[in-house]
């Protein structure tokens, strides 16, 4: 039984280094930019209410809608389109990708328990938490960075 075993496990030792090679890091990298996209559409929407002058209804939204609690409407309508076009392009980079993906888990949150319930926001919010806990992967700026820092 234990020779059977070996036996696959040699078997299956090219496919473990091509998944760990070339399938994690791009399911990193397309793990990132999926959540990325969706919050820099939403910011992008927002931005655009800015630039049509329809920013009231932001504020509206932050104010009545829903309020994020001890944050006035005006502030926070600031700082969700902000982080909205921020922090996305920081994950999507893989630029200080801890970071980003703190900043966005707490958005995730923020929207789940203040607005909208959504099997969405939990598919995010795994996401977000995989890219908080094991960083960014090895198609990011941070990798690049460390590996640059490290051998200097």
């Amino acid at each position: 039984m234990i020779a059977l075993a070996k036996k696959i496990d040699r078997k299956l030792e090219p496919l473990r280094k091509i998944a760990n090679c070339v399938g994690s890091p791009l399911f990193d990298l397309l793990a990132r930019a999926y959540v990325g996209l969706i919050f820099f559409k939403s910011g992008q929407s927002r931005f655009d209410s800015f630039l049509n002058g329809t920013w009231e209804d932001q504020i509206f939204l932050f104010s009545e809608e829903h309020p994020v609690p001890g944050i006035p409407g005006e502030i926070a309508a600031v700082m969700a389109t902000g982080g909205e076009l921020i922090l996305p392009v920081l994950l999507v980079l893989g630029l200080f990708g801890r970071f980003a993906a703190a900043g966005l888990l707490v958005m995730t949150a923020t929207i789940e328990f203040t607005y909208l319930h959504s099997t969405d926001h939990i598919l995010w919010a795994f996401l977000l938490g995989m890219i908080f806990i094991k960083g960014a992967g090895k198609l990011s700026l941070d990798h690049l960075l460390i590996r640059k820092l490290r051998s200097s």
